[in-house]
């Protein structure tokens, strides 16, 4: 396989032996997927090899059916949330500088668009291969400056590889897919089916752990893919709704690490369920995972280095620019190398919480993930903090200056500061501590309002504090220490 164009010929060819379907029943089939075709094929502005095309990613089938055809296109597809604010689109749609946008089965063209100059003029069809760019992923939607993540069709593939090795995918898998099609995890639960053969199920409701608990039985769930907060609130209700899990064999988690509390919930109720803790971010996909097996053994740990990625913990040394592998139980900076991690991202200002250190040629690229890690005698890796105090909060990307960037323009406020913490569950959260002008009650709540008005649900811390007074430091900083303190108390 070249290319994810040739997923999309492999449905249309009728030798694809896997399943998408949704909880209504409804099927990808190839006629859906030609019908996409012709779609983008017929429409009114020509959609060339290389354009960038919005995709409002829905949990539907022909949201998936459009995104194939896209892709054998060579069109890039950028992925957002079916509910996404028009604002929000748009801002994704200009710093990309996508051609259309694909909502709620039409095309419509996008008035930001700026033409492009093209270097190399065909005179014949465009050929899609392994180099061209096939996503543009938003990790961050906090302000108006999303940062987009470029990969490659190969990009994707080497994951896809990499990801139903260790998690030891067969085509009689059934993976029930919870998470939106905008944000990676859910988009590759998608192609894992198309990939492996195996069979995926959308659920395309607003998260609700009873009826998931319901679902899993019903769908004859195999695998479970979680994040922390629904793996917390999942496992609460396990003792309660008694669901037959007899047919699940895994549960695969990202978005933060998994607690001791909620492994030991799972296990307690299914005690052959294989958990599978990884770590990973946007900018490579995953990264580390650790061997079920091993989850009581090593527990806290999220394992060694995935297949085909080299993984390493470097000291950088700014006076000779150079990079000292860290010795065991040492603390450094998570590093990894491999033909997953990204191009870049899309606007090179638009920094997140990864930078791509370059060698010596052209793929010879370490990724430095902005992650404190540490490493035992035998190679395996324990999480130890956010060196650029990112917050991944249900698996969502928050950083904490872009959210108080955002917050301190709202009249009501005088200071802000957002932390990370941690839900009664362990999960980890954000934190906003404000200090209004006027702490009333009434502007406590106008303050709620302006909140969900300005930020993205997903990207709203979980609690807000008002305080009469942040604390300074001597030269009138905020004093992170002692709010810190205060939130552990």
């Amino acid at each position: 396989m070249f290319s994810l164009a040739d997923l999309f010929d492999k449905v249309v060819a009728n030798s694809w032996h896997g399943s998408l379907e949704s909880l209504t029943g409804e099927k990808l089939t190839a006629p859906k997927c030609e019908k996409a075709l012709t779609l983008l094929q017929e429409f009114e502005t020509e959609l060339t090899c290389g354009d960038r095309i919005v995709v409002r990613a829905h949990s539907d089938i022909f949201t998936i059916a459009a995104m194939l055809a896209a892709w054998r296109l060579g069109l890039a597809v950028v992925p957002v949330k079916g509910d996404a604010s028009e604002a929000a689109v748009q801002s994704v749609a200009s710093d990309c500088n996508a051609k259309a946008i694909f909502e709620k089965g039409r095309i419509v063209s996008l008035g930001t668009y700026r033409s492009e100059q093209k270097r190399f003029e065909f005179c014949s069809a465009s050929k899609v291969t392994g180099v061209d760019l096939a996503l543009i992923i938003y990790t961050s939607g906090s302000t108006g400056r999303p940062k987009g993540i470029m990969l490659t069709h190969q990009n994707v593939l080497t994951s896809l590889e990499s990801i139903t090795q260790y998690l030891r995918l067969t085509a009689q898998d059934r993976v029930l897919c919870l998470s939106p099609l905008s944000f990676d995890y859910g988009l590759y639960q998608v192609l894992f089916a198309l990939y492996k053969d195996c069979a995926t199920v959308l659920y395309d409701k607003t998260f609700n752990p009873i009826q998931v608990l319901t679902a899993v039985p019903e769908n004859k769930v195999s695998v479970l893919p979680i994040v922390p907060a629904m793996g917390a609130a999942l496992a609460k209700l396990l003792p309660l709704v008694k669901p037959d899990l007899s047919m699940l064999g895994s549960i695969t988690n990202t978005g933060g690490h998994l607690s001791e509390f909620v492994i030991r919930a799972w296990k307690e109720y299914c005690p052959e369920l294989n958990v599978f803790s990884m770590y990973g971010l946007t900018e490579c996909k995953r990264a580390i995972y650790l061997e079920p097996e091993l989850w009581e053994q090593k527990m806290g740990s999220v394992g060694k280095p995935i297949p085909g990625l080299d993984a390493r913990i470097f000291q950088y040394n700014s006076d000779a620019d150079s990079y000292r592998e860290a010795v065991p139980n040492e603390i450094g900076e998570l590093y990894v190398r491999g033909s997953a991690v990204m191009q870049a991202y899309y606007d090179p200002n638009a920094q997140g919480g990864a930078t791509i250190v370059h060698g010596l040629y052209r793929d010879d690229n370490w990724l430095a993930t902005g992650d404190l890690f540490s490493r035992d005698e035998e190679g395996f890796y324990y999480f130890k903090g956010r060196s650029k105090d990112l917050i991944k909060q249900a698996g969502f990307c928050l950083f904490p200056k872009d959210l108080e960037n955002l917050i301190d323009a709202c009249s009501l406020v005088h200071l802000s500061v957002v932390m990370g913490s941690k839900d009664r569950f362990q999960s980890e959260i954000a934190v906003c501590v404000v200090e209004l002008h006027d702490n009333t009650q009434e502007n406590q709540q106008q303050f709620k309002e302006w909140l969900k008005e300005n930020l993205d649900a997903d990207y709203t811390p979980r609690e807000i504090k008002f305080a009469e007074t942040i604390q300074l430091t001597a030269n009138s900083k905020i004093d992170r220490k002692i709010l810190q303190k205060e939130l552990q108390a």
